[in-house]
């Protein structure tokens, strides 16, 4: 039976004959449950104390431990108690996660740490974005750094302010790339950013706008606009102004 689930393994049998557990067939059905499950882990172990089973471990993949988790909630052989289930998604090393914003959708890839937290940002990016589609492409995945969930959420919003572009989180490094529709917006957008990241964080910016502002001082159109992203926030703005004369915003830190 363990060679059946584990055919590429050494199997070294500990086990000890006793007497006063289940009835045999309900006993050996058990046991083939909880190898099944321990063979979609990467690591870990499944114990049988007496009709109870616990379930530890980190996950294969995504699908294993999408089936784990579907094994442990459903119908399981008959006089089985699943007393634990602490089966964590695969660890993501780095923690990547990206969304790419296309004319008629929005495109989520990489990793996110659970099924509320899928459900949350796609709750989000509905909120922020006018397309028809949101296409969601991401893995449930452990190893998330600590404030993930609030770096994501100020990149998306930065995001949603251009008319075309993609965000990328690899670990504590944010990218943002796209087209804004002039360069108030670009600069915006990237003030904006690099303010509501929380600190672990650092990113870097390049963003084009579709034409240049040729109409009179750029400070008139662009300080406003940080004004009222200042008044909306009880922090201070940092940093500098590009100068008037460039096309591409770039930035980092």
């Amino acid at each position: 039976m363990v060679k059946a689930h584990f055919a590429d393994l050494e199997v070294e049998d500990r086990l000890k004959v006793a007497e006063g557990g289940p009835p045999r067939e309900q006993w050996l059905g058990a046991v083939s449950f909880g190898l099944k499950q321990l063979s979609h882990l990467k690591q870990g172990s499944a114990r049988l104390l007496n009709d109870g089973l616990k379930v530890d471990g980190e996950a294969r993949s995504a699908p294993d431990f999408a089936e784990v988790k579907k094994a442990l909630v459903g119908p399981v052989p008959t006089g089985l108690t699943i007393l634990n289930d602490h089966v964590r998604p695969p660890l993501a090393d780095p923690f990547v996660f990206g969304a790419t914003l296309g004319s008629n959708a929005l495109v989520l890839t990489g990793s996110v740490p659970s099924e509320d937290r899928r459900k949350e940002l796609k709750e989000l990016a509905r909120r922020l974005f006018e397309r028809p589609m949101l296409d969601d492409q991401l893995q449930l995945a452990s190893g998330a750094p600590k404030r993930w969930n609030e770096a994501v959420e100020a990149a998306l919003k930065a995001l949603s302010r251009l008319d075309s572009g993609k965000i990328a989180l690899s670990g504590l490094a944010v990218t943002i790339e796209g087209v804004a529709k002039d360069k108030g917006t670009a600069t915006m957008v990237s003030y904006q950013l690099k303010r509501d990241l929380p600190e672990l964080f650092s990113s870097s910016e390049s963003i084009k706008w579709k034409e240049a502002d040729v109409t009179g001082n750029v400070g008139e159109s662009i300080v406003p606009r940080i004004k009222e992203i200042i008044d909306s926030d009880t922090g201070a703005a940092t940093g500098a102004l590009p100068s008037a004369d460039l096309k591409t915003q770039h930035g980092s830190d």
